[in-house]
């Protein structure tokens, strides 16, 4: 079924979110500890990564109402219209290496996968590593970021963009093809504060589960939803570009491709392109 859903949407729907909305109930352990709710900035993750290095603790979530310069991976601009969408970074301090960082993404993208279907029922599948699509068109996107040293990682920007109010005239050129909102999939309105509140407590308990059990529960929740697997793709991470099938997650969550002359090759993060 398509929504066709056009214009933009009344200034009730367009109100400022406020903390006693997201806050009250909130039942989390970790995540929304605290809330910084913010107007206009220039990335929820440039905000949240400047109190991390002011000692903010873990779990201190930034939320504004518009981004002037949003971004997701790749350095890609992120739409940030004041009103439009759930612009969420939470400031995360696990007790890992550096090189399991990647990790993060992943169940970033099982709790937003998760919060999305809590919140609105629709089910969302994931474009690995970090893409979020309904009806085949990105609906979210995360973007992590982490200080460390060789030794030691300091913390992680775990940065979440959700389109939640956007019409169909609200998406500008390709985006039109290619992206939805929650509104256009649930063919009216939806509660943003709701959708912050679930989206906190849904990666609260992801966050939980990968501090306890470490990434296996998270590699195996994202091979449920994951639209990559037994698709053809192109991969890139660096300098360094592969094409093939992707046929596998490994059980640290790397994307698995197998290339036109049989070699395996192991993707732990990167940027990945479905062309078939």
């Amino acid at each position: 079924m398509t929504f066709e859903v056009t214009g933009r949407i009344s200034a009730e729907v367009e109100a400022l979110l406020r903390e006693p909305d997201i806050g009250s109930g909130l039942a989390t352990k970790r995540i929304g500890n605290a809330l910084h709710l913010l107007q206009v900035v220039d990335s929820t993750n440039d905000e949240a990564a400047a109190l991390a290095a002011r000692g903010a603790p873990e779990g201190a979530v930034v939320i504004a109402d518009a981004q002037l310069r949003g971004r997701g991976r790749m350095g890609r601009r992120w739409a940030s219209a004041r009103g439009m969408g759930l612009y969420l970074s939470v400031i995360l301090r696990p007790p890992i290496q550096p090189h399991e960082a990647p990790a993060l993404t992943l169940v970033g993208a099982v709790a937003v996968a998760d919060a999305i279907e809590r919140a609105t029922g629709l089910v969302a599948g994931i474009k690995w590593p970090n893409d979020l699509l309904l009806r085949g068109r990105k609906v979210a996107g995360i973007l992590g970021e982490m200080a460390a040293d060789a030794s030691s990682l300091h913390h992680v920007i775990l940065g979440i963009g959700i389109n939640v109010h956007q019409g169909e005239t609200d998406f500008e050129g390709e985006l039109r093809q290619t992206a939805t909102s929650l509104r256009i999939e649930v063919g009216g309105a939806v509660d943003r504060s709701g959708m912050a509140r679930s989206l906190c407590e849904s990666l609260d308990e992801w966050y939980d589960r990968f501090l306890t059990y470490g990434v296996s529960p998270i590699v195996e929740s994202v091979r449920r939803r994951c639209l990559t697997l037994g698709r053809a793709v192109t991969a890139r991470s660096g300098d360094h570009e592969v094409s093939g099938v992707a046929v596998e997650l490994s059980g640290a969550g790397a994307l698995v491709i197998r290339d036109a002359s049989g070699r395996l090759h192991r993707l732990v993060a990167g940027d990945v392109t479905l062309t078939g």
